[in-house]
């Protein structure tokens, strides 16, 4: 899937999702929230990453393998555009499959540096 996504490959990775599909984004994450179709999935977390970051990867460096699914670690980097920042975050994604489908996310991440390279914090 992230292959997929870095290559902009949408129907590669729309093919991977379950119709109803139960994203859950950090809550202060760009798109952060809890959506429930791959449309929303695209709309609100996809397109808000890709219109709003240069750069944006997701390098992974480890899976584990659940019996229902899998973790993946790794870790988030970008630079976003309106305040030129450059970030990275450590991440925790996972993900639960049935019948070769990615049926739920549920996504952990540090999101105060996301937040501090959008400028929405202080220090």
């Amino acid at each position: 899937m992230y292959d997929f996504f870095a290559a902009k490959d949408d129907a590669s990775v729309r093919a991977l999702f379950d119709d109803n599909i139960e994203w859950n984004q950090m809550k202060g994450f760009p798109g952060g929230g809890q959506y429930k179709s791959v449309d929303d999935v695209f709309e609100k977390v996809f397109n808000g990453v890709r219109k709003n970051w240069h750069n944006w990867k997701a390098t992974i460096t480890r899976y584990i393998d659940t019996g229902d699914g899998t973790f993946v670690i790794g870790f988030y980097e970008g630079t976003y555009k309106a305040t030129g920042k450059y970030m990275q975050s450590d991440f925790a994604c996972e993900y639960k499959v049935r019948n070769g489908k990615i049926t739920a996310f549920n996504q952990y991440t540090d999101t105060f540096l996301i937040g501090e390279a959008m400028g929405l914090t202080k220090l």
